[in-house]
């Protein structure tokens, strides 16, 4: 037995251990008993499903929705909210396990209630709440203090200023408590004492108490109105004050205005009680212009000296007061849609207005004949009413005062019956389903009849009086689908003593069930400990629907988050860095739930941290610290460096190679393209480091010894420019023909150096680097453009040479 005490309107928290030793055990039925009941009073079940999710019920007649159950306690608690009186009880708790045996506990419920009235009365039997008296030096009372209500029964002690004073307390029919305090005989230190009268019946209850204030009487000496005497505005609220001082207790101040007391004051008292200060509020008129108002200060207890007076003549300035009046000719309750109505502003002010305003539920009317409204001095003229026309009309009237509006003068126009707007158009209903349909329209006057009929795709029936209902200006009818083909369209027209409703009310049925799974599911917003879900909704079922997001744990499939929404937008929180969880969402309504829609979503994970320590050097760690990543970037990138260091020192190693070893050619012979290419070597082998293999330059000398057709040079009588051709390495001629030339054909050498061609045989050229691989392209092409690979398989001569080409600027590729 658990005994536990709680007070009331406080909640409660029941155990009921629910732990298995075993972990393969699981809990299938909690249920809860009061001892004086037979049936349980609130049940956990998970005999077909997860505990997690496991069915609730509470009795409504016991705890209600005041109940829930807190499995995720040690142990697990019964939580009870606003604990009531009724709630006192014995509470049995019985667990049923997979494999376990049956475990009960009993909890000993102990309810407190506080008291809940205290009633203070004297002498007299007068109830006192704030001030006890006045009395009079020498005088004696007595106060008695009625507590009741609370269990168990209350102790009810006195106390002045703070100090407990021995109190007799005697018990009351019923579960009431008196505490009875004497006081007296009285003298000057007495005075505002104060004395408190506290109850209780529990140490954790709130004690309710109430203090009172000891009051004795002693003539005033003064009295004064603050301030001076000057015109008042009756459209402003003023807040005068009269003060009195000398009497003990302080004095009683009244207010008068023409001989009637005014009841509205307040009183304050200076901090050593000797001064009294009355405050009354008020908000005059102009009748008020000219009256007396006086301020009073008298002892009640002492009527043998007479009261002292301090008053004010009155001078009275006020706000224009205005009055809206209906032409003469109209009759307010029938006025029409399409009618003219005229208004009168009524004006009574002082001094007298310089401007007259119209307004329409609030808003300023502007003069305006294109839109009907036509202002004139103090009228108003309204041509071609409508029901947007209708409302409250005030006119304002301005002066140096203020402003003075009119009470609203309401105009009603009378209409024909529309549909109202708002409505829910679409209603969705399954077979054998009783549905009431509800018809919403705006008339005036409201007393209107309606007319259902029903369409379908079939025909089109009136519906009987016997389903309908009316109530103002609203008809309810009822209607129960059987077939496929009593779903289809009501329809709903009005009409009252102004005309039939012109377009009427459509109301389509449709078949109700379960909601449409979600789609477009995206994860957003993703943190630490928390991630959101986007989806877009699917059709409802006909139904309202709402939205369930589930976080499971992917391997135990343990629920960490459950969120509901009226739309698809969710937000888990508390969820674990850096992992990654089943999510399902899904839509529901009154027919049951859609299909889940399952997606993955990760929280992020936390920054990683990496700590150098060099033990050499003993430094202090920095703040800046190169994380795996960035450090397996920079490696790489150091290993790429040195292979192309490594490429470009094989590359100029291979070019050093392929120079010719022949004697320099004469001074006065043109320079051979190998000679060119010898002087400019370290330019060309930045600018085009794509050169020919060595074993491809071989290949290509042993094939043209061996054809002995063609010959690569510069046109006759042209010298070769210096400079390279894009494409080209080397400094040789800026464009390459190829020229066919039968052995027999051939001219003899010349050693005409102005016009013999290149001191260099055809094979030699393509050897020394007159062809190269253009930057970009995937094969070496001769000086014509043929690529080189196809000059290989070439089984006779090519033909003759074609005229030369005109000669191309080194930056234009051949």
């Amino acid at each position: 037995m658990t005994q536990l005490v709680a007070v009331a309107g406080e909640p409660v928290y029941l155990p009921c251990d629910i732990a298995t030793h075993d972990e393969e055990d699981a809990v299938l039925l909690v249920l809860w008993y009061r001892e004086d009941l037979g049936t349980p009073i609130y049940s956990v079940d998970a005999r077909e499903r997860d505990f997690g999710v496991a069915e609730r019920w509470s009795d409504e007649s016991v705890f209600a929705s005041r109940a829930y159950f807190l499995p995720e306690r040690r142990p697990a608690e019964l939580g009870v909210d606003r604990v009531r009186a009724s709630d006192q009880g014995i509470y049995r708790c019985r667990v049923d396990f997979k494999q376990a045996q049956t475990r009960n506990s009993r909890v000993n419920l102990t309810v407190i209630v506080p008291p809940s009235k205290m009633v203070i009365t004297d002498d007299r039997g007068n109830v006192k709440q704030a001030i006890v008296g006045p009395y009079i030096e020498g005088d004696t009372f007595t106060l008695k203090c009625d507590v009741s209500g609370g269990r168990p029964r209350p102790w009810v002690k006195w106390y002045r200023d703070e100090l407990e004073v021995d109190t007799a307390a005697a018990a009351l029919q019923g579960n009431s408590v008196r505490g009875v305090i004497h006081v007296g005989p009285l003298t000057r230190a007495d005075v505002r004492a104060a004395l408190t009268c506290r109850a209780s019946n529990h140490l954790r209850a709130h004690p309710i108490e109430t203090t009172l204030t000891l009051d004795m009487n002693f003539p005033p000496l003064t009295v004064h109105i603050l301030g001076s005497n000057q015109p008042l505005s009756a459209s402003r609220r003023y807040d005068l004050l009269c003060q009195s001082s000398g009497s003990r207790p302080p004095a009683s101040i009244t207010w008068w205005k023409n001989g009637h007391r005014i009841n509205n004051a307040k009183e304050t008292l200076s901090s050593d009680g000797n001064t009294t200060t009355s405050t009354v509020s008020l908000q005059l008129t102009k009748a008020d212009a000219g009256t007396k108002l006086a301020c009073r200060a008298s002892n009640p207890q002492m009527p043998a000296v007479a009261a002292l007076e301090d008053d004010w003549l009155l001078d009275i300035q006020y706000v224009p007061e205005t009055t809206v009046r209906l032409g003469t000719n109209l009759d307010p309750k029938n006025i029409r849609e399409g009618s003219d109505v005229y208004f009168d502003c009524i004006i009574k002010a002082h001094p007298y207005v310089y401007k007259v305003e119209w307004r329409h539920n609030g808003k300023m009317l502007v003069h305006n004949v294109g839109h009907g409204i036509i202002i004139t001095n103090q009228s108003l003229v309204l041509q071609g009413v409508g029901r947007k026309t209708a409302g409250n009309y005030t006119c304002v009237g301005f002066n140096a005062e203020g402003d003075g509006e009119s009470k609203p003068f309401t105009l009603n126009v009378l209409y024909a019956p529309t549909c109202r707007s708002s409505q829910q158009r679409v209603h969705g209903v399954a077979k054998q389903e009783r549905a009431h349909i509800t018809c919403h329209v705006d008339a005036n006057p409201a007393d209107v009849s309606f007319r259902w009929t029903f369409n379908n795709t079939a025909n089109s029936n009136e519906v009987s009086d016997s389903y309908v209902s009316r109530s103002g200006t609203s008809s309810t009818v009822t209607y129960t689908p059987h077939t496929e083909m009593d779903y289809g369209t009501l329809l709903c027209w009005a009409h009252n003593r102004i005309g039939k409703q012109r377009v009427p009310c459509v109301y389509h049925i449709i078949a109700a069930g379960r909601p449409d799974q979600v789609h477009n599911c995206t994860v957003v917003n993703a943190s630490l400990t928390s991630f959101g879900v986007r989806c877009s909704e699917g059709f409802n079922g006909g139904l309202p629907q709402s939205f369930l997001l589930e976080v499971r744990e992917i391997l135990s499939q343990d629920i960490i988050a459950n969120v509901s929404s009226a739309v698809p937008r969710f937000t888990a929180v508390g969820l674990e860095p850096g992992k990654t969880y089943a999510a399902a969402v899904l839509a529901y309504n009154a027919k049951g739930r859609g299909d889940p829609y399952p997606l993955r979503a990760s929280t992020l994970r936390p920054p990683e941290k990496h700590h150098v320590h060099d033990k050499s050097l003993d430094l202090p760690r920095t703040a800046f610290q190169i994380s795996g990543a960035m450090s397996a970037a920079v490696g790489g990138g150091g290993i790429l460096m040195i292979v192309l260091v490594l490429f470009m020192v094989a590359v100029r190693q291979r070019c050093a190679k392929r120079k010719p070893r022949s004697a320099p050619p004469p001074s006065s012979q043109p320079a051979s393209p190998d000679k060119l290419r010898e002087k400019d070597d370290s330019e060309s082998d930045d600018r085009n480091p794509d050169i020919i293999p060595s074993d491809t330059d071989q290949m290509q000398i042993d094939y043209f010894r061996q054809q002995q057709v063609s010959t690569i040079s510069p046109p006759p009588g042209n010298k070769a420019p210096r400079g390279s051709v894009a494409g080209v390495r080397g400094s040789i001629p800026g464009y390459c023909p190829l020229r066919s030339i039968p052995p027999s054909l051939h001219p003899p050498p010349s050693h005409d150096t102005s016009t013999a061609p290149s001191s260099i045989p055809p094979p030699a050229r393509f050897a020394s680097g007159a062809c190269t691989l253009p930057r970009g392209a995937g094969a070496c092409t001769s000086g014509a453009g043929i690529p080189l690979q196809h000059l290989r398989t070439l089984p006779r001569p090519l033909p003759a040479p074609a005229p030369a080409p005109r000669h191309t600027p080194r930056d234009t590729p051949l």
